[in-house]
């Protein structure tokens, strides 16, 4: 008969990890989570940004061209970046919207691109003159 003495260490380590996870403070209440449980409200730390934000951020307009910077294994599949992969998206997208809330980034969308928001960091704005490689022929 085989045992699995791996999955049996887990199951005995996991009140403990359990317990560390529970009594670690958390970043955005500060307070640990089996504190924070028990309360009816808990008040959240504003983040901080090291950039402006809102409406003293520089916002890009609509239409204009960009590159989007991919999720790692985004454009090749998995959830791994190899050296190989590509960094920005191969296309080129023209942004659609942008929505900005209070003390938060602005948010982009992109036409015909990812069905996700995007925020000024993650693209890259690329001049209408840009001509991209041709796509190779098998």
């Amino acid at each position: 008969m085989i045992t699995n003495s791996r999955s049996r260490v887990w199951v005995k380590r996991l009140p403990e990890i359990i317990r560390t996870l529970n009594s670690t403070p958390i970043k955005i209440t500060g307070k640990e989570p089996r504190v924070a449980l028990r309360l009816q409200e808990v008040d959240i730390n504003k983040p901080e940004y090291k950039r402006p934000v809102e409406l003293d951020e520089v916002r890009l307009p609509p239409g204009v061209t960009v590159r989007y910077l991919l999720n790692p294994g985004e454009d090749e599949g998995g959830q791994k970046r190899r050296a190989t992969d590509p960094i920005w998206s191969l296309e080129i997208y023209y942004l659609s919207k942008s929505i900005f809330s209070s003390e938060q980034p602005v948010l982009y969308y992109l036409f015909d691109g990812p069905k996700r928001s995007f925020v000024r960091e993650e693209l890259q704005v690329v001049s209408e003159d840009t001509q991209l490689p041709p796509e190779s022929v098998l």
